[in-house]
Order: structure tokens, then sequence, then C-alpha cells
């Protein structure tokens, strides 16, 4: 995402060094598509893999895994947090890991995901709508002026893709193209541009954005909701829980002689989703109230939602763009006891001999520049420091870890 708050030449070089890759930086959109490009970036659909690439090249697997990533955040309002986890052999791109983590994309098999093939346009749609089951929309067949029985080359398109195909073609979202012989087909086994792909992307999140009911799903005036399940999460005193001994927290955590979670399985079974206010900043400077929903640890849930409560209603307003707890890798992440905010631009980083950092996550750290960064004593960094969490920015001596509050230290 393009910072337009950034102004200062030092800031501009820093960026520079360390080859920060801008979003939007598609080179030499077509005419035609550059409105719908434009609309795409305004959206946060570009994925930084994009940059510089040719707009009329076609888009890949891995790219855009990317982009269904982003219109997942988009139409569902959630966070992605991708795992440790190395579910193929030929790729660990991060995007490609959460889309499957996601259930957006599976491979081609044998841990093999092919991530520089081209996509085909009925594979695109049908990551489309994957994003909508995980989002939990419904998508119902509409009736409308967009007809996929109006293209000739509907048996061509796979069964596993057929729902998916309808779906899209329904709403607009896919589009017919002309053949060599000026008929206009859907191509389901062509391949897409990538501002093809961006433009079909952003109809969708055009048509979906909005649509998930933080409540539930949407009931018809017929229907009789059910009761929700309510997640069982402890209640706290503020005071008692902000000079706790390490044993004191472990006792809070895991209960008294418990110990850390040792399988993917008992850890999720101890997880509950909690949803937090959060201040968006707009591309024009301005911010908007939001909300996030996180993984977390159950029995620190309600803490969780004091500290995010603080840096909501601090003076600071200050933007959360990104933000993640659980997940199942190493650290205290996969206890659900950690929780890292806006990586990007709050990088961990290892300590050189000469005291400068090398990023190894994320791409600098620029408080008071970049309105994303934490600065040490605001009010991210006062709300987390107040329930005993301890900051990566100071907590060690061997790295830097701007992003990241820990329950534990570690």
């Amino acid at each position: 995402m393009s910072h337009p708050i950034l102004r200062r030449a030092s800031t501009l070089a820093l960026l520079a060094a360390l080859a920060v890759p801008q979003a939007g930086a598609l080179s030499n959109v077509s005419a035609w598509a550059q409105e719908g490009v434009a609309a795409a970036q305004d959206a946060g659909l570009m994925p930084s893999s994009l940059a510089s690439r040719a707009a009329n090249g076609e888009i890949t697997r891995a790219e855009f895994c990317g982009i269904a990533v982003n219109a997942y955040k988009a139409v569902s309002g959630k966070a992605v947090f991708a795992s440790g986890k190395h579910p193929f052999r030929d790729c660990d791109d991060p995007n490609v890991v959460a889309a499957f983590e996601l259930g957006l994309v599976s491979g081609r098999g044998d841990g093999i995901f092919d991530p520089d093939a081209s996509i085909q346009r009925q594979d695109l749609c049908v990551m489309l709508y994957n994003v909508l089951d995980a989002a939990g929309i419904e998508a119902p067949a509409i009736a409308g002026d967009a007809c996929i029985e109006d293209y000739p080359d509907v048996p061509d398109i796979k069964d596993y893709a057929v729902d998916a195909m309808v779906t899209m073609v329904d709403y607009t979202v896919v589009n017919g193209i002309s053949s060599a012989n000026n008929a206009t087909v859907l191509a389901p086994d062509g391949t897409a541009t990538r501002e093809q792909a961006l433009i079909m992307a952003s109809r969708f999140c055009t048509t979906f954005e909005g649509t998930v009911d933080p409540e539930g799903p949407q009931v018809t005036p017929d229907e009789t909701p059910s009761e929700p399940d309510t997640p069982d999460i402890p209640s706290f005193d503020p005071d008692s829980t902000l000079s706790l001994t390490d044993e004191e927290k472990m006792e809070l955590v895991y209960g008294v002689g418990g110990q850390k979670y040792q399988t993917a399985e008992e850890a999720e079974a101890n997880m509950v989703e909690i949803s937090v206010p959060v201040w968006r900043l707009q591309e024009d400077g301005t911010k908007t109230s939001g909300t996030a929903y996180l993984q977390v640890n159950r029995n620190l849930a309600a803490i969780y939602e004091s500290i995010f409560e603080e840096i909501y209603n601090g003076s600071e307003q200050f933007p959360i763009k990104d933000v993640g707890c659980y997940s199942w890798r190493t650290g205290e992440h996969s206890q659900g006891t950690a929780v890292d905010i806006n990586w990007e631009e709050n990088m961990e980083a290892t300590i050189n001999e000469d005291g400068s950092l090398t990023p190894t996550t994320g791409s600098y750290w620029l408080p008071g520049e970049d309105p994303y960064s934490i600065p040490e004593g605001g009010d991210v960094y006062n709300a987390f420091i107040s329930h005993g969490f301890l900051w990566g920015g100071n907590a060690w001596r061997s790295k830097r870890d701007y992003m990241h509050f820990s329950y534990f230290g570690t």
C-alpha cells in the first residue's frame, strides 16, 4: 500500500534502499483498463508481487493468490495471518500459503502448486467463489441480463468449475470475450492478463463487499434465527492482572499445573474469535471506524478486548490495517498469546555488529513518519505494556520485532 503521508526525502531514500515494492506499479496498463486497475488499487487488491509486472502479461497462479487473499480481506473485513506451514514443495509464497489455509486454492497434487503457471479463467472463478465460502457469503442465483446460456462454449467448463463460473457470470464479475471467429465466448480454459484479473476482482469486491453480517447469517422475515453460540470468555479484573509473575501468567492462561499446547488441535480447542474496534486510514488521510477479527487464547480474550478498546479510544486514533494473533507455528503465536500489528511498517530485523538493522519480515519502522509504524510510548505500546505484555521493539538484544507484542516475552 502506498503511504501519501510520507513526505520526507530521508524516508523516500530509505524506502528506495530497502526496495519496497509499491502497490499499483503495473507497467504499461492498457488505456481501456486504467480506470479499472485504479479502482482495484484503491480497493487494496493490488499485491506487491505485481509491482513492475507487465499489465498485459498472463497472471500466474501465485500472483492471483495475492489478489484473492486481498479480496477475502475486503469482503470479510478480516485480517489474514499466514502460518509458517509449508503445504507445497515448490512454493513458499505467503499469499499462496494464506490462500491454501483459507481454502481458496489447492495444489496440483503430490505437494506441487505450480506457482508460475498461468491460471485459467475457470480456476480464477473458482478461487473467487471460494472467497465467498470462506467469508460466509451466500450468492443466490439472480435473474438479470447476464446469462451463461448465451455462451456457446459452456460445455467446455470443467465440472468442478460450473457453479463458480455460473455465479461469476450471473453477477457480471466475468464477461465474455471475442474469439477468433468474432463469437463472444467464456473461454473457461483460456487465461487472463494481470489487468483483466484485477478488474474482475474489483467487480467482485464491489458486488460483495459489505454483505457479511458480523452478527451472523442474514435471515428472512419468515425465518427464526437460532441463538448464536457464545464463546465462554473468562472475565478479568484489570487491576489484578497488570503485574502478574510469570508463574501467575501461566496459571491464568493454562490453569494450575497446565502447560503449553503441544498440537494444533489442542491449541485450536482453546482459541476464540473476538471482534475489536480499529481505526482505518483512508487514501485521503482521513480515518474511519472499522472492526478487526482475531483468533486469540480464550483465557486472554477479555484482556485483548480491553487493550484494543484502549487503543481505539486513544488520542492517536492509531490506524490498524493488519493484525493477527493465533497461528500454529513457532513461538507464542501458536499459543494465542502474541499479537502482530501492521507488519509491513513494523519490521522484524536482526541487529548487526555495527548496530544497523537488516529486515527479516516487513520492510521498515518509521514511527512519526509512517502512520502505521508503532511508536514506543504511544497508545498501542502503552495499552499492551499496561496489561503485562512485552514489546519486540525493545525486549531482546539480538533482534527487533516492532510489530510484536507477547504475553510471555518470547
